[in-house]
């Protein structure tokens, strides 16, 4: 399950509130003033969206949405790290290292997750032996 997955099961002023509050539009380049997104969700104040941050569901959803952002940083990185250890810069080449053992990390957190995921619709898919 991605952050689009989640954000698509919330009522319509939620999506496109998270959506705002952290530039997920599939055209990232989009940009909306305030009143713009009080328009577009039919509200006069922001206030029960300032409500909303302040509870369980929405501190999960921007969980996830840093997560997702911490995978694209962590490759940007990782890009420009190898750049430079490449290039023989010792202290890129130890960054690089470690950054490694990083992603494996989250290779094997990922896969452990993706093995969930089959297991459960190896569960659900009503097949008879």
């Amino acid at each position: 399950m991605n952050i689009y997955d989640v954000i698509a099961k919330l009522p319509f002023p939620k999506q496109q509130y998270i959506k705002y509050r952290f530039n997920l539009w599939y055209d990232t380049n989009k940009t909306m003033t305030e009143e713009e997104f009080l328009k577009t969700v039919n509200k006069k104040t922001m206030n029960s969206f300032h409500k909303w941050e302040r509870t369980d569901e929405f501190k999960n959803i921007a969980s996830m949405v840093l997560a997702t952002k911490t995978a694209q940083d962590l490759i940007d990185m990782y890009e420009a790290v190898r750049d430079k250890a490449v290039k023989g810069d010792e202290k890129a080449v130890k960054l690089l290292l470690t950054l490694q053992k990083e992603i494996e990390h989250h290779k094997q957190q990922a896969l452990k997750a993706f093995g969930n995921i089959v297991e459960q619709e190896e569960e659900d898919d009503d097949l008879e032996l």
